[in-house]
């Protein structure tokens, strides 16, 4: 009979795409890994996988014994969601990912919150990048995470999980204090700042994609001369006079000194904030908990 253990490596190796990351999100060694996967294999009596150059991939029967792997382990968490409710009170653990602008705003007093309230409840947090957090939820590694979903570039969000709106999150423009633009009175022209250098998130992020996205509606291309994705660093730059910046207001930068915020005028220049989670534990209770410990402390949506 298939092990619990083996199907869940196979739902992994589908999730990450190679064995090893798939053996270190299970704190596995590689040689267990490849063990248990050709036990697998004995037992199903068919090739799971095929060489593809250096990699693996899964084959047809590989792929779909994934898929049912995945719906096998949303059962239990299922029945643990069951086993939660009937047994009342709330104990256990529930983990939680958050990117670093929202976490800097709300984590500390969510935590605070959930603490004073139900002492038996354990919360864990884990920052991430946006671009990991799908993955991990689906893979079980945490079971809600908090992630931003921009305006003209949607979060594309795969069946199994739910999301949930949390709040609206205007982008606005940081510039320093003596920028020209600092004075406007009305929203911000972007088409108006072609000729300056701009300060992005890293490449390849979600947060990396609003600059290029929204100079390029605005009919140029961005001189991008730094890239960061800390709010922080962004704010430093922006004061210093190295560039100019997109940034969500939940960031709160104007509160830095030498830096001034402005509303843009362009079509997208949002984000929504979003909590996801694996549609098998969205009725768990204590999920359910903190959840609401979170919406508490954001913006109203």
């Amino acid at each position: 009979m298939w092990s619990l253990s083996s199907l869940r490596l196979l739902h992994e190796l589908r999730l990450r795409g190679t064995l090893t990351a798939a053996a270190e999100a299970l704190f596995l060694s590689r040689s267990a890994a490849s063990h248990q996967l050709a036990t697998l294999e004995r037992t199903v009596d068919a090739p799971l996988t095929e060489k593809v150059g250096r990699g693996l991939r899964l084959t047809e029967v590989g792929t779909e014994l994934a898929l049912r792997a995945e719906r096998i382990l949303q059962e239990i968490e299922l029945a643990g969601a069951a086993i939660e409710r009937l047994r009342g009170g709330l104990s256990g653990t529930v983990r939680v990912g958050w990117f670093q602008s929202v976490a800097i705003r709300l984590l500390a007093q969510v935590l605070t919150d959930l603490r004073e309230q139900h002492p038996q409840l354990r919360v864990e947090s884990i920052g991430m990048a946006a671009e990991n957090a799908l993955v991990a939820v689906r893979a079980g590694d945490v079971d809600v995470v908090i992630v931003p979903s921009y305006g003209g570039a949607p979060l594309d969000v795969p069946d199994g999980l739910h999301n949930e709106l949390l709040f609206h999150d205007p982008v606005r423009l940081a510039v320093p204090a003596d920028h020209p633009a600092a004075r406007s009175r009305v929203p911000v022209q972007i088409a108006d700042l072609v000729d300056e250098r701009w300060i992005a998130g890293a490449p390849g992020s979600f947060f990396g994609q609003l600059v290029p996205r929204l100079c390029h509606q605005a009919g140029f291309r961005p001189d991008i001369t730094h890239h960061n994705g800390d709010s922080a660093i962004i704010a430093s730059l922006v004061a210093a006079g190295h560039g100019i910046a997109f940034i969500p207001a939940s960031a709160d930068l104007g509160s830095w000194p030498g830096v001034a915020i402005q509303e843009v005028d362009a079509k997208d220049a949002e984000r929504d904030v979003l909590a996801v989670m694996r549609a098998s534990s969205r009725h768990r209770p204590t999920v359910g908990t903190v959840l609401q410990a979170i919406r508490h402390r954001c913006p109203p949506a």
